[in-house]
């Protein structure tokens, strides 16, 4: 049986700090707080002129405050712990939507990429369409200006341009789609130098990342030394044998660690940043260590009896240095957030080995060993606390039948073990829980950007092919507009043909998807394709391209083209070819 004055006192789980600072820290972070309020009762005020100390004392009146030391008071009791809780969640939540407004904004920014490109080539395709059938369309203009005088040719010419007028208009939209693709090159390019710069970033702060969690882990070993101590079957065990072992393991440990700090001081590397990282990873280690030598030679020169007393002291020495390394509000430090941990450690342990918690573990069992466990809960609360059929945990409300709960009600006991968890979780299961959560968010963060970084990648690729090919297909453009103005007297003697010819069939195939056809204008066009002297085979074909066709309506873009490549593919190949002067050929 554990006695009463073992007991740990509330005074003594929460003195306020403020008491043991000197009265020149006292002053300084006293100082610095009353600026802090100052400033923000002068956001809200924009137009108050009066001093600091003033706009200080009325942004604390508003909370019933007098002064800054009030508030480290306040911080320290019930309310104020629940208020610190509030805060960090609230400053969880932004951070989660923070997140997802990135990964959101990633993705429509994706999403309108893909948008952009098959925009792109989808004009690319409709231009290099038209480029393939240039001859074909130098040809059909010049039959028609060849046929312009008789009577039955003149209903069906479309166009009073010129081929070399057709030429220079293909030519200006080639350059046009170049230039826009030039564009959005430069845009790709830009954006791939921000992601790599980001991806830099990343890498760096995964290292930051790695050494505080490295100097976090250290802590977390030497708080294990404690609990791995058997507190709750021998309380009352004499303590000095750990220490001496402690002792004799820190003694090897701080040789190894000052060795290899000797090394790295005396070793030039290639790396300055990591190389310097690691040394200050070595140097928190020494700090550790040599504070854990510190603390059981004191102890073995001091009368500890039993594990309570030894748990007693160490947190005492471990509050005093966290003191000596309190430094500016706010500041990041991993070996005051080691010693934090360590100082809940021991307390949680206390109030354990006086029976005021018990251990929990996963499956909600009792244990009485630290390694096992993840709650560290009051006897009367721990039936409270449930976990449900998908393995989730929640908190059941006191004044309610657990039989007669509702959906609603058990969501909301839901939401209120995630509120808790962080209270009723032991302080080693958070801190290494937080650790798994941060990395999980980097490596999601970094693996976003790699993604990121392969789909722009692709992207640019893709878009340089095709500004490519423009290229390409703009040199032939420009070199057929060289040969046709070089051959002003072009002569064609086209090949009669009593029933159809080439011009009229391909021009009354146009008719039928560039605009609403009507039923007399595809029963022209079968006509036609039947009184022509193509193959039956080919006549099948186009009559199967007819069929596609509806009254009255006109085809979509994309399908238009592929039925128009397919009808002129036909026509071509089955047709008398005119005499066309061979100078006008698209060279290979």
């Amino acid at each position: 049986m554990i006695s009463k004055n073992s007991v740990l006192s509330a005074t003594e789980a929460a003195t306020p700090i403020w008491q043991n600072l000197s009265l020149t820290d006292q002053k300084n972070i006293s100082d610095r707080m009353e600026q802090w309020f100052a400033e923000i009762e002068k956001q809200n005020q924009p137009n108050n002129t009066e001093t600091n100390s003033y706009l200080a004392t009325q942004f604390l009146s508003h909370f019933g405050l007098k002064n800054a030391s009030e508030v480290f008071d306040f911080l320290k009791t019930t309310g104020g712990n629940v208020t610190l809780t509030m805060i960090a969640r609230e400053i969880m939540k932004e951070e989660a939507r923070i997140d997802s407004i990135r990964e959101r904004n990633t993705e429509e920014m994706l999403s309108q990429q893909r948008h952009l490109i098959f925009l792109l080539m989808g004009i690319i395709a409709e231009r290099e369409e038209l480029a393939k059938n240039v001859d074909q369309l130098i040809r059909l203009e010049i039959d028609k200006h060849l046929l312009k005088d008789k009577q039955e040719q003149s209903k069906e010419t479309t166009s009073d341009r010129s081929p070399i007028q057709i030429i220079e208009d293909m030519i200006a939209h080639y350059v046009e789609t170049i230039k826009v693709l030039d564009e959005k090159l430069d845009e790709l390019e830009h954006q791939l130098e921000q992601v790599e710069e980001e991806l830099l970033a990343l890498e760096e702060e995964g290292q930051r990342m790695e050494a505080y969690h490295e100097a976090l882990h250290t802590h977390i070993d030497i708080l294990d030394a404690y609990l791995q101590l058997p507190i709750f079957k021998h309380p009352q065990g004499n303590p000095a044998a750990f220490s001496a072992q402690r002792i004799s393991v820190l003694v090897d440990d701080l040789k190894r660690y000052k060795a290899q700090e000797e090394l790295y001081k005396s070793t030039a590397s290639d790396d300055p940043q990591v190389h310097e990282v690691e040394k200050r990873r070595l140097s928190r280690h020494i700090t550790t260590i040599e504070h854990e030598l510190s603390v059981h030679k004191v102890h073995l020169s001091q009368t500890t009896t039993n594990y309570e007393e030894l748990f007693r002291f160490a947190l005492e020495q471990t509050r005093a240095k966290i003191r000596e390394h309190q430094s500016i509000p706010g500041q990041l430090d991993p070996e005051i957030e080691g010693l934090k941990l360590r100082e809940r450690g021991l307390v949680s342990a206390l109030k354990v080995m006086n029976n005021k918690k018990i251990l929990l573990n996963d499956k909600l069992e009792q244990v009485f060993d630290y390694s096992q466990a993840r709650f560290s809960i009051k006897h009367e609360d721990a039936k409270f606390l449930v976990q449900t059929d998908d393995g989730s945990y929640a908190l059941l409300p006191k004044d309610k039948d657990p039989n007669q709960l509702t959906e609603e009600d058990w969501l909301q006991a839901k939401r209120d073990f995630e509120q808790a968890k962080e209270r009723i979780q032991t302080p080693r299961y958070n801190c290494l829980e937080k650790i798994q959560e941060n990395l999980q968010k980097h490596v999601h963060r970094y693996e976003q950007h790699l993604n990121l970084r392969e789909v722009l990648k692709n992207q640019k690729s893709e878009m340089q092919r095709a500004r490519n090919e423009m290229g390409e297909t703009l040199r032939e453009t420009r070199a057929q507009k060289v040969l046709l103005s070089r051959n002003p007297g072009l002569s064609l003697t086209p090949k009669t043909d009593p029933q159809a010819s080439y011009s009229q069939m391909i021009e009354k195939f146009e008719s039928l998807v560039l605009k609403a056809p009507k039923k007399d204008d595809i029963e022209k066009a079968r006509n036609i394709v039947e009184s022509s002297t193509i193959s039956p085979k080919s006549k099948g074909e186009l009559n199967k391209l007819i069929e596609q066709v509806s009254p009255e309506k006109i085809m979509e873009s994309q399908q238009r083209l592929q039925w128009l490549y397919s009808a002129r593919r036909l026509i071509k190949d089955t047709s008398p070819t005119p005499n066309v002067d061979p100078t006008l050929q698209k060279k290979d």
